[in-house]
């Protein structure tokens, strides 16, 4: 099919897990992979051919002699074209997991594990390793192992538009022929429906390494399709695919109008990621997102959108974290809208923008699969800044990865959007960005430490959500939760505006704290994982600090119009 030129090339309880994160491979160790053969290894995966995405496999193995902890069996896809079906030297695993997880293998050089597998549209191949991820050596492969239908519709997720009465959804498949949406107002009668257009992206669209070498994999194509005509408030069903396969029916409530009445939750937090309900480890595992997606999707029914500002999957460059952040979100993302601001860690390496910070924090992937994958209503291409409506408060969501300086694209959109947001219609603003612009840190590194940033932020921009009488100010990028006064100019004043970081959301958290604390600090937590959640009426506003491990208030903030 022709591909849509969208894309461009930008310059269940979950098991406590207790591995930390860690990187799996650089290029140093891909380099050192070697090939080593031992017919006496034998391999075995069953079954071979897969129904559907999340479908365990178990893995067994015998014949190992000195077996090792080191000793460890990668997911490959899709098989290499050499005699072995996997080249470890060019291409990284999606996940692998070490021998030693099997009771048995120490002893007795043989065991058997239970791997679970996404489709991600190509055959997958196992192979086991010896020499760690240091200096791995492959030694057996695997059977290959096939799904039934690579072009299984996968990966959902809704996001608004500025218009109530739209809503987008994007999916991933293989190959497409028509790639549509569904919808109605009742289960099972879909009458209505609007055809997707459909993009992906190349190794050679992107910036660098690894996201344009060994951490590159076939994304599929991306399909993209608006909801129109919806009546703001009601819900729908729908379904999504083409003549190669259809979902499995997923509901949704349209966006009230703007300036409605009815009260409004969203659940906010910054620095996720993601990681395998297998135990297995990934380029960037970020364990504690698990607990945090299973305390939202707890909720699902009382939180009318979610919003992530920030360092989205970590993928950095390893193509196949998409397919994993995206596995775990889709309970929750084809639910309720899933609205994102960019991060360090989708944007940035060197010489590609003209930013601040000319570091590799995307891994090479410089923006191209987060807007492709996050279609937010934003004026452009590479300019990820946006505003919407939802009920009575206004949202506008900033990049801290572009210029933010007067005289630049973002400032000016951000001075003309905020001055003209209807304040009677939305009594409530809320702002947004990725790094933060109040931060207590002893991090004071320039250009991009996070007092460099904060001070360059407060300089360009506190003036302008001061005149516009912002109400909350939302940021991430420190692993960790503060929460500070009404406070303007470092000051804490009547008419400031509090500022929260919320970047605990998942990633290791981080104590960046200086020995002397701000006077504007209120609250500080940098030992526990969690989530925000804010509910808005006219009148008030609610901010709540949630932890993830046992769903307490540990923090609260009440505004009143």
């Amino acid at each position: 099919m022709a591909v849509a030129s969208f894309v461009v090339v930008l310059g269940l309880i979950i098991p406590v897990i207790s591995h930390v994160e860690v990187g799996l491979f650089d290029p140093l160790w891909h380099n050192r992979a070697t090939i080593m053969m031992d017919s006496s290894i034998s391999l075995q995966v069953q079954p071979t051919t897969l129904s559907k995405s999340g479908e365990w496999v178990t893995v067994t193995w015998e014949g190992v002699s000195s077996p090792s902890k080191k000793d460890w069996i990668g997911v490959y896809s899709p098989p290499a074209n050499n005699a072995y079906g996997i080249n470890a030297t060019k291409n990284a695993p999606i996940k692998y997991q070490y021998a030693y997880y099997s009771s048995t293998h120490m002893n007795y050089g043989k065991g058997s594990i239970q791997i679970r597998l996404m489709n991600m549209r190509q055959p997958i191949i196992l192979g086991f390793f010896k020499g760690g991820t240091s200096s791995p050596a492959l030694q057996a492969v695997s059977e290959v192992v096939q799904f039934s239908n690579p072009n299984e519709p996968l990966q959902g997720h809704l996001a608004l538009t500025t218009d109530p009465t739209q809503m987008t959804l994007v999916w991933v498949t293989k190959d497409a022929v028509a790639p549509t949406v569904l919808w109605g107002t009742e289960s099972g009668k879909y009458l209505q429906s609007s055809m997707a257009a459909s993009g992906t992206y190349s190794a050679s669209d992107m910036c660098g390494s690894p996201a344009t070498d060994f951490g590159y994999r076939d994304p599929g194509l991306i399909h993209r399709a608006t909801m129109n005509n919806l009546t703001p408030g009601q819900t729908y069903y729908y379904i999504f695919g083409d003549a190669y396969g259809w979902s499995s029916e997923y509901v949704f409530k349209a966006a009230p109008y703007p300036g409605s009445s009815n009260p409004v939750t969203i659940i906010a937090y910054g620095d996720l990621g993601c990681a395998e309900l297998d135990d297995s480890y990934m380029a960037q595992t970020v364990v504690a997102s698990l607990n945090t997606t299973k305390r939202i999707k707890e909720q699902l029914d009382n939180i009318d959108f979610v919003l992530q500002i920030g360092d989205i999957s970590y993928a950095l460059g390893y193509s196949s974290m998409w397919d994993v952040y995206f596995d775990q979100l889709e309970p929750i993302a084809t639910r309720v809208p899933y609205m994102v601001g960019i991060g360090n860690h989708e944007r940035n390496y060197p010489n590609t923008m003209p930013g601040y910070y000319n570091n590799s924090g995307s891994g090479g992937e410089c923006g191209i699969p987060h807007e492709l994958r996050f279609p937010m209503p934003t004026p452009a291409l590479d300019e990820p800044w946006y505003g919407f409506d939802y009920g009575s408060a206004h949202f506008v969501i900033m990049s801290t990865e572009h210029q933010f300086t007067q005289g630049t694209p973002q400032y000016s959109y951000l001075e003309n959007h905020l001055k003209y947001v209807d304040r009677k219609v939305t009594p409530w603003l809320i702002f947004g960005g990725h790094r933060p612009m109040y931060i207590a840190s002893k991090d004071t590194g320039y250009p991009d430490g996070h007092n460099s940033v904060a001070y360059a932020l407060r300089t360009s921009l506190e003036p302008l959500l001061k005149e516009y009488k912002v109400d909350l100010a939302l940021w991430a990028h420190i692993h960790a939760y503060q929460r500070t006064c009404a406070v303007y100019q470092e000051t804490c004043v009547d008419g400031g505006i509090p500022h929260v970081v919320i970047g605990m959301a998942g990633r290791s958290l981080a104590n960046c704290l200086p020995s002397s604390l701000p006077s504007w600090l209120v609250y500080y937590d940098h030992k526990s994982y969690g989530y925000s959640r804010i509910t808005v009426n006219p009148s008030t506003l609610v901010f709540e600090y949630i932890h993830s491990d046992d769903n307490v208030v540990y923090d609260s903030l009440v505004l009143q119009k």
